[in-house]
């Protein structure tokens, strides 16, 4: 498990990275096999989850480099989801494992970014590789999904790229200790053959 204060570490480091603007990452959401109740197995955005840590479909965040601020955007599990999930934390209480202490309704993501925009604050995003992501963006943004790999922002995929390729040493010690793991599964598979 990656600690709360290695997540805030990354934000602080892509926040100063970055110098201003807006950062906006897309969380992944479930996708339907045959129909919307009966989904793929959940696979959060890699981006999304090494900044944020949050395992769980229906999220966006914001990083607000010019305001200090990290901010996840969500719904709380309504009593329909709860019948199927059982009882969980709320999304406040997510968030909070991973430093973040400002959740808000996913309906607002859109407010607080035309507010940004309104102050003249750039807007940055990676560029999209999902459907949805592309026409989320289109209604967040107005900008089409044929242009998005255009104005996806470059200085952002870079200040990704480069944190994400150094390793400290929590992640050494997680990959080391996975790859442990899956050496002991092989021995033991190969042992019962």
């Amino acid at each position: 498990k990656i600690s709360k204060e290695t997540y805030l570490r990354r934000r602080a480091r892509l926040s100063k990275d970055m110098g201003s603007g807006l950062l906006l990452f897309l969380g992944n959401d479930e996708v339907g096999m045959n129909y919307a109740d009966n989904t793929y197995r959940f696979r959060q955005d890699s981006t999304f989850f090494y900044f944020f840590g949050l395992d769980y479909a229906g999220l966006a965040a914001v990083i607000d480099v010019d305001a200090d601020a990290a901010m996840v955007f969500g719904n709380e599990l309504t009593i329909d989801d709860i019948v199927w999930t059982g009882t969980q934390p709320t999304l406040r209480e997510k968030a909070e494992a991973t430093g973040i202490t400002k959740t808000l309704p996913m309906s607002e993501l859109k407010n607080y970014i035309d507010k940004a925009r309104r102050k003249g604050q750039p807007v940055h995003f990676l560029p999209p590789y999902r459907g949805d992501h592309k026409v989320w963006l289109w209604e967040l943004l107005g900008v089409e999904p044929a242009a998005q790999p255009e104005q996806a922002s470059v200085p952002f995929i870079k200040a990704v790229v480069d944190q994400r390729n150094h390793k400290d040493e929590e992640e050494i010690r997680l990959i080391e200790e996975s790859v442990d793991l899956s050496t002991e599964m092989h021995l033991a598979a190969y042992r019962t053959v």
